[in-house]
């Protein structure tokens, strides 16, 4: 695994595009000066919780979209590092320190939004106990930053995670990837902390898949996850009492090999990327994750770039091709008789089409869920059926998308059903 320190950007941000349901409020104005660790804009749902300048500057541009959405707050770095001193807690006594100290410091310093809660991946609600929190060694999409890379020369920093966290909840899930488990042998015993070992196979090791697994009970629906870079971000906050910057990023192309990447949190994209073909998407996420434009900024939970081929052409007669090298879920073409790597695309391949209840989508889907049926509920405006059928556990995957013979955005309209409903809730 190699691994890349690039220089320091001229400019960082923190995005809101990334942060879901959040209300913003800004706290700044361009051009004022900010220090590491300064407000700048809060959730007007809890104004205790704040998000920060993850460097030193002048406030360059406030960007905003339609209807005056808040996208992001781009920093004009200056070469002075200047923090906000925040609280420390003590290592030895920790287990003394209130619950109600700790969510008030992580609020105040730009942290509390590490902690998400299930069904919806909101912001954790701090007036709520969860019977479980689970930290995921893995992150959100298949080339996400190896773990080994994230826990090297940081072990005493998940270890006082994993202190904190038992002062939030009773039950701690630490969870990794059978193929990690040889990489993380040589980082001294650390295999101890871990508690499932899940398959190798997208997205087992999604902290909603883990919970399907795992849920015995109602309440259980309420639990929260944490990835385990976050863990070690809020472990040195509250140990040094300044906002962390440095964060590690994947970024993945065709026949590239894929070094992980130091760098400031909220870099310049295009920093990042390098070179750009032409007709190329970036995204976030192989499956699941949001279309990226190299002029802006990469958010607090996205820490891996795909960069995917855009093309459009469309193939006549293409469903008799044989279709050697095309990924195929049906078993449409004859690549499904080979192991060998397959190159994905963004097209399409056809056009949207009418559900045929063929199935790919149940049979793929890692959280047992029908989104066949689940469409068609929510199509009809039917949420309570909706939500019989399990639309609460969906993880956002992607994998019933990609499977689709029709080409309908099943993840699409799962999410929006699943919007549509914590917005009534509200």
């Amino acid at each position: 695994m190699s691994v890349i320190q690039i220089p320091e950007p001229e400019t960082v941000a923190v995005s809101a595009m990334d942060i879901p349901y959040i209300r913003p409020k800004l706290l700044v104005k361009e051009n004022d000066p900010v220090k590491t660790g300064t407000p700048l804009f809060c959730d007007k749902r809890n104004k205790r919780i704040r998000y920060v300048a993850p460097g030193t500057g002048i406030v360059k541009h406030i960007v905003f979209g339609e209807r005056r959405r808040l996208l992001e707050v781009v920093i004009g770095l200056d070469k002075k590092n200047e923090f906000i001193q925040f609280e420390t807690l003590p290592l030895e006594s920790i287990d003394t320190v209130p619950r109600s100290k700790i969510i008030k410091l992580l609020q105040e310093g730009g942290l509390w939004q590490c902690f998400r809660e299930f069904p919806f991946k909101d912001t954790a609600d701090e007036n709520h106990e969860p019977p479980m929190i689970i930290v995921s060694l893995n992150g959100n999409d298949l080339f996400s930053p190896h773990p080994r890379v994230i826990l090297e020369n940081n072990i005493n920093s998940f270890e006082f995670g994993i202190k904190i966290l038992s002062l939030l909840s009773k039950r701690i899930i630490v969870t990794s990837r059978r193929d990690n488990l040889d990489s993380l042998d040589r980082l001294n015993g650390f295999k101890e902390h871990i508690t499932h070992i899940v398959p190798d196979f997208y997205p087992a090791w999604d902290p909603g898949v883990v919970l399907y697994q795992l849920k015995r009970t109602r309440e259980e629906n309420r639990s929260w996850c944490i990835s385990a870079e976050h863990l070690i971000l809020v472990a040195k906050f509250l140990l040094t009492g300044r906002y962390p910057v440095k964060r590690v990023v994947t970024i993945t192309r065709s026949n590239d090999k894929k070094p992980h990447i130091i760098t400031r949190q909220g870099a310049p994209v295009k920093n990042l990327i390098g070179n750009l073909d032409e007709n190329s998407l970036i995204t976030t996420g192989r499956f699941n994750g949001r279309s990226v434009d190299p002029q802006t900024h990469i958010g607090f939970f996205e820490n891996t770039l795909n960069i995917i081929k855009d093309n459009q052409k469309e193939e006549l007669f293409g469903f008799i091709q044989p279709g050697l090298t095309k990924p195929t879920v049906s078993k449409t073409f004859f690549s499904c008789l080979t192991k060998t790597p397959k190159e994905l695309d963004c097209n399409l391949h056809g056009e949207e089409r009418a559900c045929i209840n063929c199935g790919c989508c149940v049979n793929i889907c890692p959280v047992d869920l029908m989104p066949n049926f689940i469409i068609k509920a929510l199509l009809s405006d039917e949420i309570e059926d909706a939500l019989s059928y399990g639309l609460l556990d969906c993880c956002h995957c992607g994998l019933c998308s990609y499977a689709c013979p029709s080409k309908i955005e099943l993840t699409k309209l799962l999410f929006h059903g699943m919007d549509a409903h914590y917005k009534d809730k509200e």
